[in-house]
């Protein structure tokens, strides 16, 4: 069995899926409404543990209430092991509110106002276990600052899931094996981050783009994996599902196309249906 280790965001979702999107100054009756586990590194690690690999997700999860006990349920029914990182007896779990649209699956996002937890907890010993590899997400940034040595010593790959560029993005580019972005996330394009990638020293990328598939480079060769055609319901989560089952993939075979390939066709079953979880409902 493959074992991963996610470091990255979990969140709580309060989803609502329209026919449109409301104008200004009007309402519009929900299709339907749901509070949900989210988070890039929490959907990805649920991918990864739906496919039969053992995940490991580190991440903040607060001091105890209701919302963690969703998270944790969650988890546990994908067999997914937590790990706290926050040591802040105040810290609460973010919430964000997502708003998707049945008519073209486009969805709209308002992140928490909260910020990380920026008391961690030091945890040496967690990469002292024998993880396949590890996936970053850009979240989570003072435990990570706290131990890039030891990510920086890990002897397997390290995937970075990069969505939109942040003032730490080099930084966590420079931890990364094989960053895996979207489109929106370096301006300029697939060949300018295919140059970024060269002066970093990094020579396996992919970039995805929705509708338009993915685009991926390894060494000198470089290609494209078109995006499979289904009836688009929501694309909520997406993104994180495709990680998780790239990462589930690759770890076990290290097949680097082969592996895009089969996130590409997992991540289009999440976008054939509402929400994150339904395609993989057990």
């Amino acid at each position: 069995m493959s074992k991963a280790l996610f470091i990255g965001r979990s969140v709580i979702d309060l989803t609502n899926l329209v026919d449109e999107y409301p104008q200004a100054d009007s309402k519009v009756r929900a299709l339907a409404n749901d509070i949900i586990p989210g988070g890039s590194a929490l959907n990805a690690a649920v991918a990864f543990g739906y496919l039969g690999g053992e995940a490991h997700l580190a991440s903040s999860f607060g001091s105890g209430g209701p919302f963690q006990a969703l998270l944790y349920d969650d988890l546990r029914k994908f067999g997914v092991k937590p790990v706290n990182l926050c040591a802040d007896p105040n810290f609460r779990i973010p919430v964000s509110t997502v708003v998707s649209t049945r008519s073209s699956g486009d969805r709209m996002i308002i992140n928490s106002a909260s910020e990380e937890c920026a008391h961690v907890r030091d945890l040496p010993d967690l990469f002292d276990s024998e993880y396949d590899l590890i996936q970053l997400d850009q979240y989570e940034r003072p435990f990570v600052q706290r131990h890039r040595e030891a990510i920086r010593d890990f002897k397997g790959p390290v995937i970075l899931d990069c969505g939109g560029w942040k003032n730490c993005s080099r930084e966590y580019l420079r931890l990364a094996d094989i960053p895996i972005v979207s489109e929106e996330f370096f301006a300029g394009g697939a060949d300018a981050f295919a140059a970024e990638c060269a002066a970093l020293g990094i020579e396996r990328w992919a970039m995805t783009r929705g509708p338009r598939g993915v685009i991926w480079q390894d060494g000198r060769r470089r290609g494209e994996i078109p995006a499979l055609e289904v009836p688009v319901v929501d694309s909520l989560g997406a993104g994180d599902i495709f990680h998780g089952a790239f990462c589930h993939a690759y770890s076990e075979n290290s097949e680097f196309v082969p592996a895009l390939e089969s996130a590409n066709r997992f991540a289009a079953l999440s976008c054939a249906s509402s929400g994150t979880r339904s395609h993989m409902n057990r």
